[in-house]
């Protein structure tokens, strides 16, 4: 069962039960009260009848006495003038009945036949009173019996009350319940069932949404139409589905650019070594040529120093990604100067002037990694020139307290269109220079790897034919 209906039902019921509960305990309440009510005032009544008996009894007694006349009979007296005693109530309603000692019917205007045992008769003595409500018929009726003495001769008076009416009422009130409730809850149903569907349609959309972004449209995003709990929730639904749509979106481009690193390494080892086998099964197979065997000699020995260019590449780009540096804080002077020193040989074949300039500073780094950072964009940088031109390398801290490394040069350059692809693996600008500085298009990538892992920021600024200068930003200064 779906949440709405679940909080439909509950809420539904529990109004029902608290409502019918309620509403009976009323009803019974009141005629409990009334039925107390009517007892107490037949309580009284009786007791009233029997004063008014015995005091007149007493007076007509005396009355005989004075004027010496024959006394009357208790019995007779009650038949003959019982009735009047009824002119003070309403005659529909009440009745009274007489019984002698031994169970006799004295006097009674009650037509109905009453059912015996009669234990309201049962008197336990002479003040005592005792009343019981009876069904006779379709009449609910109150009987109060008490004692009456009339000249040491006992009588039992009984006041007979109808109660139908309160019963009547009882009932009726009860039909009259039902039917409203019935209206209420056909209303209550109603409202609840549109008002319950309206509040929780922002779950539903978010159950919706749910089901989208599990098909795949991790674009999709929940509209938010409330400020309260579930409105909220949808903005964190939101903020989630965001996070999924980056992190999938990461995990497409990661397995991309392993695809393509696959591919661009097949093709970097497949074009030397088919260069190699040929010219070596030339040599295999062919008679003696001193030019053609320097020749291919040459071609063997090219593309073995670009397999091993590669291969060094790879273990730097495999080292980087390896790597959870360890940083300490070395003085950034000695690393360019190291630097420096080991690129010379290479500096010095290609004719290319290397020219230093450093602030002395401390800085948190891993030192290994920082140097081959170094090396690489000096490499890159020595490639792109010609003899004659000069590469600076210079480190200078900002007015933000970072740290900047930067490499110039006077190279071929990059154009604006290549600039944003520079930092995949195995691009390069000019693929023939690439091939005759046995180039892997891997130097970049490592750069940016290592700038990455010392929270760092790598900038290039580049024209064709000009030169290029790439800015790498240090986070963390040490005095």
């Amino acid at each position: 069962m779906k949440l709405w209906l679940k909080v439909f039902w509950c809420t539904f019921l529990l109004f029902e039960v608290l409502f019918n509960a309620s509403s009976f305990y009323l009803i019974t309440h009141n005629f409990n009260q009334n039925l107390v009510r009517e007892v107490d005032r037949g309580l009284s009544d009786q007791h009233i009848l029997t004063a008014q008996i015995e005091t007149d009894w007493s007076y007509i007694n005396n009355l005989n006495q004075l004027l010496n006349t024959t006394k009357d009979d208790p019995a007779v007296f009650l038949q003959n003038n019982a009735s009047k005693y009824l002119k003070s109530f309403d005659p529909s309603n009440v009745s009274i009945e007489i019984k002698d000692n031994r169970e006799q019917t004295v006097f009674t205007d009650f037509s109905e036949t009453i059912a015996v045992p009669r234990p309201e008769l049962e008197l336990e003595n002479s003040e005592g009173r005792k009343y019981i409500i009876r069904s006779i018929g379709h009449k609910s009726v109150l009987f109060v019996a008490g004692d009456l003495n009339l000249s040491g001769r006992d009588f039992k008076l009984t006041y007979i009350l109808d109660l139908t009416g309160i019963y009547e009422d009882k009932n009726a009130q009860i039909r009259n319940f039902i039917k409203i409730n019935i209206v209420i809850t056909i209303v209550l149903a109603a409202g609840l069932y549109s008002l319950i569907w309206f509040l929780t349609r922002s779950v539903r959309m978010l159950t919706s949404s749910a089901q989208t972004i599990a098909s795949g449209q991790y674009t999709h995003r929940v509209n938010v139409l409330s400020k309260d709990e579930i409105g909220l929730l949808s903005e964190q639904f939101n903020k989630m589905a965001e996070a999924i749509e980056e992190k999938v979106n990461a995990l497409e481009t990661a397995a991309t650019n392993k695809q393509r690193f696959i591919h661009y390494l097949t093709h970097e080892l497949k074009t030397p070594l088919t260069s190699i086998i040929g010219y070596a099964d030339l040599l295999r197979t062919t008679t003696f040529n001193e030019e053609v065997f320097y020749k291919s000699l040459n071609y063997i020995y090219n593309e073995g120093k670009r397999l091993e260019s590669l291969a060094f590449k790879l273990m730097d780009l495999i080292l980087v990604d390896n790597n959870k540096p360890n940083m300490t804080v070395e003085e950034i002077q000695q690393v360019f100067e190291e630097t420096a020193q080991l690129m010379k040989p290479q500096l010095e074949k290609r004719q290319v002037k290397l020219s230093m300039s450093a602030e002395a500073l401390r800085l948190p780094m891993e030192r290994d990694l920082i140097k081959i950072l170094c090396t690489n964009l000096i490499d890159n940088s020595i490639k792109a020139s010609k003899a004659g031109d000069s590469i600076w390398l210079r480190g200078y801290q900002t007015g933000n307290f970072r740290y900047v490394i930067e490499v110039q040069d006077q190279g071929i350059g990059i154009s604006e269109q290549d600039i944003p692809n520079v930092f995949e693996p195995f691009f390069t600008v000019d693929q023939t220079r690439s091939k005759t500085n046995h180039g892997a298009g891997l130097g970049l990538a490592i750069c940016s790897e290592i700038v990455r892992l010392h929270k760092g920021e790598l900038n290039i600024q580049s024209r064709a034919n000009v030169g290029t200068v790439i800015q790498i930003i240090l986070p963390g200064l040490y005095n």
